[in-house]
């Protein structure tokens, strides 16, 4: 395989994968947890499992396909990147990679509430508990996931074949999900404010890696 076609395998492969992540996070996170867990109110939360005990299992099924997908992301990005700038786009891989187990932590808290949830006389308060530690320590790797666009939007600033308003794009998407998430774990009472954040800065936030992603599909691995 000449290096053309594998840098065209490894864009098809990131962009594909980028976009099916954001399909399963839409599915798992803006769907499926949203539907279950209500914030401070352990009887709606208990309810919503109760009206639908599927949604977790779709939850969980959801976050660990994102898991794979994300140490193939990690793998392709860092192939299809590695010819201009090795050093940088080891880093960004390995950011992701460590990204994702931090992730994987957090999703073995949904098994737990899982079975809490399945047991005879479900334990609200621990069920909540489980609920709300696997969104602190997402809170926590989507740090390191903002640290991983920050080196990402970089290196496609310096690639000089990408747009570079796709970089600047990226380096705000990172610099949201830094903002965003440090402020969940520092700031009294930001839950308040999180919600208004969110939707002013959730579409940025998304946009960093879907317009890379369709980069990625349409113009990745064709330019000399």
């Amino acid at each position: 395989m000449d290096n053309k076609t594998n840098l065209r395998k490894m864009a098809l492969t990131g962009g594909a994968s980028l976009i099916a992540m954001a399909v399963l996070a839409g599915i798992g996170y803006g769907y499926g947890f949203m539907n279950i867990y209500v914030a401070g109110n352990t009887t709606a939360t208990l309810q919503n499992l109760n009206n639908a005990p599927q949604m977790l299992q779709l939850v969980i099924f959801s976050f660990v396909l994102i898991l794979v997908l994300d140490v193939v992301v990690a793998w392709a990005l860092f192939h299809f990147f590695k010819q201009g700038n090795p050093k940088l786009s080891l880093l960004s891989a390995w950011l992701r990679v460590i990204y994702t187990g931090w992730l994987g932590v957090a999703v073995l808290k949904l098994f737990s509430a899982m079975t809490l949830a399945d047991s005879a006389i479900p334990d609200g308060a621990a069920i909540m508990d489980s609920l709300q530690l696997f969104l602190d320590i997402w809170s926590w790797g989507l740090i390191l996931f903002g640290l991983h666009l920050l080196v990402l939007g970089y290196i496609v600033l310096r690639s000089g074949y990408i747009p570079k308003f796709i970089g600047w794009l990226t380096l705000f998407a990172a610099l949201s999900y830094l903002f965003n998430n440090l402020a969940n774990l520092v700031v009294l009472h930001y839950e308040q404010y999180k919600g208004t954040v969110e939707a002013v800065l959730g579409l940025p936030m998304a946009l960093g890696e879907l317009v890379l992603a369709v980069w990625l599909l349409v113009k990745g691995g064709k330019l000399p």
